[in-house]
């Protein structure tokens, strides 16, 4: 396997499944520190300054929104998926011969919350497992009908962009800055929601 996807497959490793079989809890198992990979990897308007249990939840989000989108758009990633849920055997992604592809095709999965290094071995929350259930998965002719617009990539789901792109730098920060306080806002309400019941 590539030696550079073993070393982020290694760096996201969690020591144990959580009890919760749920993204967010397995979101959680995460140090802020391997959070921050997702961040930068996936370009999210997260800031890693927030608290952990905001940012599981802004990444959780995220991923939930996306598992669908990378699925639906690439067929091989969809079929080593299912061939990983319907497995019996779990995978040892330290001992097993694993080939350059499908080291690639197992970060791919983790980077999108759809699988976890769970002490070397490979494990899938049940709520992503029952992503695969809706995917619809566009063929070859289907793709041609939707020409003009193009296949959507990671990078292009992650942040709300402006239509214009004549804005200066500061204009852009000021819009990522109230992009962020609106989702503090958000939390902060969701919170006080919670400690009132």
């Amino acid at each position: 396997m590539n030696t550079q996807a073993m070393e982020t497959i290694k760096a996201l490793e969690i020591k144990s499944a959580p009890e919760k079989q749920t993204l967010e809890a397995a979101n959680e198992s995460y140090t802020k520190k391997q959070l921050a990979h997702f961040i930068e990897r996936h370009d999210l308007a997260i800031a890693k300054s927030w608290l952990k249990d905001d940012i599981v939840s802004a990444l959780s989000e995220w991923m939930n929104n996306a598992q669908k989108d990378v699925l639906a758009n690439d067929s091989d990633l969809l079929a080593f998926y299912e061939k990983m849920l319907a497995s019996d055997e779990k995978l040892n992604l330290y001992g097993d011969n694993i080939s350059e592809d499908e080291g690639n095709t197992l970060l791919s999965l983790m980077e999108y919350g759809l699988l976890y290094n769970v002490d070397g071995t490979v494990w899938a929350p049940a709520e992503a497992a029952e992503t695969t259930e809706d995917v619809e998965v566009k063929t070859v002719s289907e793709e041609k009908k939707e020409q003009p617009s193009k296949k959507p990539s990671p990078n292009t789901q992650s942040k709300p962009r402006q239509a214009t792109s004549s804005l200066s730098t500061e204009e852009k920060l000021a819009q990522e800055k109230q992009a962020r306080l609106k989702y503090l806002k958000k939390q902060a309400k969701k919170k006080k929601g919670k400690k009132r019941k």
